[in-house]
């Protein structure tokens, strides 16, 4: 089975001489235009390692680094080789931070940039990258959270979260007793932060109100005023059986902060 690549760039040159080169090798190739569009394009389809162009300015690279940011954020190994615009140290320097496994600056030779394609799948294929969907379910306090399936169930009944909603705890079970901030948690589902940056109380609001309806409490979510949320998993609520096909109230939704 062919390995795919996933091309991220804005220059239709550099685009259509990668994935020709590419293709002749052996990869499967899919191109996307636009990197805050990344984390959208893993949920369709899970590349193998990931080819991302930085703009031509420096506020053309925010879009790649703030796609490679919540890629690491979420935890997810994905390889990804950034491409810069100019020979950079600074550049250089803030990709490889920001978690790059390499980074090649224009003008390139296709030639080197398949050896590194080769050298960082062959690293990443020496220790198994942690690709969500293959991590094992999250249990606690008879919920199961299951990355492969997207879901949550409670004593094995299915509950109903939107995707934002799933996210969220998918992100807080990386890292329990960890302060996630409003940031931190739109960007790791949103390249574009800023506009999710302002929902992310009303879909934490909404998520306890989930919980709630389920075991009559919600103490496994705690706000910090000023910092974010700690997700405490090993927290016991009372125990109470609730309906778990149920949605949270429309004055409960008018309520979130």
């Amino acid at each position: 089975m062919k390995r795919l690549i996933l091309i991220v760039d804005s220059d239709p040159t550099c685009r259509d001489v990668l994935r020709t080169s590419l293709q002749t090798d052996g990869y499967d190739v899919a191109v996307l235009y636009d990197a805050s569009k990344v984390a959208r394009r893993i949920e369709e389809e899970r590349p193998a390692l990931i080819l991302m162009a930085s703009g031509s300015s420096e506020r053309g690279s925010l879009p790649a680094l703030r796609a490679l940011q919540a890629l690491r954020i979420a935890q997810d190994d994905l390889p990804v080789i950034m491409i810069g615009n100019r020979d950079d140290v600074t550049e250089r320097i803030v990709a490889l931070e920001c978690g790059a496994d390499d980074f090649i600056s224009k003008p390139f030779n296709v030639h080197e940039v398949l050896l590194r394609i080769g050298t960082v799948l062959r690293r990443v294929g020496q220790h198994h990258f942690q690709d969500p969907t293959y991590r094992k379910p999250f249990l606690f306090s008879g919920f199961k959270l299951d990355y492969g399936l997207r879901s949550l169930t409670y004593l094995d009944d299915p509950v109903s979260l939107t995707q934002h909603e799933y996210a969220i705890l998918a992100l807080f079970s990386t890292a329990p007793g960890r302060v996630f901030s409003k940031a931190a948690i739109a960007q790791s589902m949103h390249s574009d932060a800023s506009s999710a940056r302002t929902n992310v109380g009303v879909w934490v609001h909404r998520l306890r109100e989930r919980i709630k309806l389920i075991v009559g409490a919600c103490e496994f979510i705690e706000t910090f005023r000023g910092h974010g949320y700690v997700f405490h998993p090993d927290r016991q609520p009372t125990p109470q059986r609730r309906r778990v096909d149920a949605e949270p109230s429309a004055a409960s939704q008018r309520n979130a902060r």
